[in-house]
């Protein structure tokens, strides 16, 4: 066992000293997050080197050179080095439990100093030199760490960060990254992918030779993006790792890259702009674009000038997408476009008995010969059954002749999803045998609106099927004007791409149903506004009572914005629940940057205190606190967000929680003992800011400069000498995000 153990060490030893550098730990060459990943508002900036679960794991010097810098926090990186290396590059270790001995000490008379536990302070080149292989510290999870860990960055001269496994600390790896998925978005009007306007995901699938294939040949027409499921895996490890390199190619010419080598903090803030963000918050799914919009920022991850949207002439075209990790290890994948215009369909009926029934289905649009067509079965009610397995097909000409069971199509409507002789996919195509009662008179639409990265779609959605087609008028006190809309399923019909300027000065959305004499129209009362980018624009909610002011810098593009008010919602467990619950939309949306948001709150609780903006987190499944501020004069609440949410008003009475504290009151120990003070708290409602004000611990009246971790709501401080002989006291005050405070005074005995 111990000759394994050696050999193991001897292999880290040899690739890494290869390279002039030393891995940074004791612990370990396993990490379970690498460069690059997306973490919803920034990039991982490094390596977040495991640590068997424990911490106290000797940290490294890497190379020769001094410390520049030390921090530490409370969220972020808690405890932290930086080094700057002979080789010119900074070095950061972070989510230190402890320092070395002599850096312990200089911490804790800068925090004295500065009556502060969080502090930064930067030195000289010649006060703190190291030399590779030094001990600088022990591995922890102080500040925003989820368990033990060492956060280990690469930066160069310009302080930019790059990719620790491309800079002298690849571990080995000989695992291929994996592909999942692709999703191709349609970006321009009357952009289609196998005849959608939406956005299409697709599987991928693996061949006998490690090829990833698409499943079918992709026709499409406009201008479109593609974006890629992918992630790298390393052998024996459990997690998912980002890939170091993504290439798109058409007809075998480079159209885009993503290379993740270097990324300056500078462009963090862009992170969102890398994936199909609607995939990602419909939980379909991290989708990484490969393509760049005009109003997206290129940004150091970009490796072409060229923009990836792809606009491919009639015909086959050859798509590829290479994968490649950091060790070089690469997938591929492999599919066919088509370029072609649409196509559609028309369908009549030629017989029928008892056990069967004929359709003739014909080219309409695009006169092609028709090769073959899928028939998908749905309930009156709209919902989908089963594909359903024609008896026998016969082609006549460019028609095609199916013959179905009559069973089959008892109270169903048919989808009839066709392809012609060269592979392009036509419109969807809708047929009945279902002899319902019920006409466009009977039937309640409900209307929803999907904005895309192209622009906005209305989609009309039917309780129940009726024969008939729909209209869409969008209108204010003056003038309205029609727009068509195509059936997409038996009950569901969706609008042309539109952009979202037509909103300006919308005040209502009709739709109508028609059935020869039959006609029923539904009006749906909409206040939305349209954002632009270097101006402020106010939406408002139908009843007054919520707001959205964008400010210059909120949104990218025109951006169609609109605010529901929802009867369901997440409920609302903590606190007590003071206003209704609305959804701010787009929910999907990417925003540049910040917007303020407003609520009313009623005048019965005018002098109210410690009421708050909460939003919904989907991650998490809690209502969090937003940092708000009130106008009593006007009954108003603001806050700033960053994300369209689900937002709401909740009051928070309740002082925070002291759960656990080490020593406890009225215990006894061996002072000698007490190396380490510990105190669990909690909150559930607002929550406690990770921050100064948020928390006072004194020992025996002298005020402690103490360590939080603000996701195990731990407060510890470390005693150098344990404690003397005798009563000691703990006085502990936790105030929460909204003020509400909680003070305990702990007595114990030191012997």
């Amino acid at each position: 066992m111990l000759t394994k153990k050696i050999l193991i060490l001897l292999s880290l030893f040899v690739t890494l000293s290869g390279q002039d550098t030393q891995w940074p730990t004791d612990a370990g060459n396993s990490y379970s997050s690498n460069f690059g990943e997306y973490r919803d508002d920034h990039f991982h900036m490094g390596l977040d080197i495991r640590t068997k679960g424990t911490i106290g794991h000797k940290v490294f010097a890497v190379e020769n050179g001094y410390i520049s810098k030390i921090i530490t926090n409370y969220s972020g990186y808690g405890k932290a080095i930086y080094q700057k290396t002979i080789s010119g590059k900074t070095i950061v270790y972070a989510h230190l439990d402890k320092f070395s001995p002599i850096m312990e000490r200089v911490v804790k008379l800068q925090q004295a100093k500065n009556k502060r536990y969080s502090i930064k302070t930067n030195f000289s080149s010649n006060e703190f030199r190291l030399q590779k292989g030094d001990i600088i510290g022990y591995s922890g999870d102080t500040g925003y760490a989820f368990g033990p860990n060492l956060h280990f960055e690469v930066r160069d001269k310009s302080d930019a960060a790059l990719d620790p496994l491309k800079n002298g600390y690849l571990a080995p790896d000989k695992i291929n990254p994996i592909m999942q998925k692709i999703a191709l978005i349609p970006l321009s009007k009357g952009a289609l992918v196998n005849s959608s306007p939406l956005v299409q995901t697709m599987p991928l699938f693996r061949d006998k030779n490690g090829t990833y294939l698409f499943a079918d040949t992709i026709s499409v027409i406009g201008d479109f993006g593609i974006a890629i499921q992918a992630v790298d895996k390393r052998e024996g490890s459990k997690f998912k790792y980002q890939f170091h390199k993504a290439e798109l190619f058409i007809d075998n010419k480079p159209v885009f890259t993503l290379n993740y080598n270097r990324i300056p903090y500078s462009q963090t803030n862009n992170v969102r702009t890398l994936v199909q963000f609607e995939l990602k918050k419909q939980n379909l799914g991290e989708y990484q674009k490969l393509y760049r919009l005009t109003e997206h920022p290129k940004m150091s991850v970009h490796g072409l000038e060229n923009n990836g949207i792809i606009s491919v002439s009639p015909g086959y075209h050859k798509i590829r997408i290479l994968i490649t990790d950091a060790a070089g290890n690469t997938a591929n994948a492999e599919g066919v476009l088509l370029g072609t215009f649409p196509m559609s369909i028309g369908i009549k009926e030629i017989s029928r008995d008892d056990k069967y029934i004929t359709l003739e289905m014909s080219p309409k649009r695009g006169g092609l010969a028709i090769r073959q067509a899928t028939t998908y079965s749905f309930t009156p009610f709209g919902l989908p059954d089963e594909q359903v397995l024609t008896v026998s097909t016969q082609k006549r000409g460019k028609k095609l002749e199916l013959l179905i069971p009559a069973q089959a199509s008892k109270n169903r409507i048919f989808q009839f999803i066709a392809t012609n002789q060269i592979g392009a996919i036509a419109l969807p195509f809708h047929w009945s045998n279902y002899n319902s009662l019920k006409t466009v008179l009977d039937v309640n639409p409900k209307l929803d609106i999907v904005h895309t990265e192209g622009g906005i779609f209305f989609q009309i959605e039917m309780d129940q099927y009726a024969k008939g087609e729909a209209t869409l008028k969008l209108s204010n006190d003056h003038i309205f004007k029609s727009y068509p809309v195509n059936q997409i399923q038996p009950t569901v019909f969706l609008s042309d791409m539109l952009p979202p300027k037509i909103l300006e000065d919308v005040k209502y959305v009709d739709v109508a149903l028609t059935n020869e004499k039959l006609s029923r129209e539904t009006r749906f009362n909409f206040m939305p506004g349209v954002a632009e980018p270097n101006t402020k624009t106010v939406i408002v909610s139908k009843d007054m009572n919520c707001s959205i002011q964008t400010l210059p810098n909120t949104v990218y593009s025109s951006t169609a914005i609109w605010i529901e008010k929802v009867d369901k919602h997440a409920p609302v467990k903590n606190g007590y629940h003071l206003s209704s619950v609305y959804q701010l939309q787009p929910f999907d949306r990417v925003l540049k940057n910040e917007f303020l948001l407003g609520m009313k709150y009623s005048h019965r609780l005018s002098g109210h205190t410690k009421m708050g903006i909460y939003y919904f987190d989907e991650k998490s499944e809690n209502w969090n606190y937003v940092k708000t501020k009130n106008n009593p004069s006007k009954n108003i609440l603001t806050a700033n967000l960053d994300q369209f949410h689900a937002v709401t008003i909740i009051q928070d009475l309740v002082p925070p929680q002291i759960l656990n504290t080490y020593p406890a009151s009225g215990g006894h120990y061996e002072g000698k003992e007490i190396k380490k003070l510990i105190i669990d708290i909690e909150d559930t409602i607002s929550g406690i800011e990770p921050k100064e004000k948020s928390i006072s611990i004194k020992l025996n009246g002298t005020k402690l400069f103490c360590a939080y971790q603000p996701v195990k709501k731990q407060i510890t401080y470390d005693l150098d000498r344990g404690l003397n002989d005798g009563e000691h006291t703990l006085d502990i005050t936790i105030i929460d995000r909204v003020g509400n405070q909680t003070n305990r005074l702990i007595y114990f005995t030191c012997k």
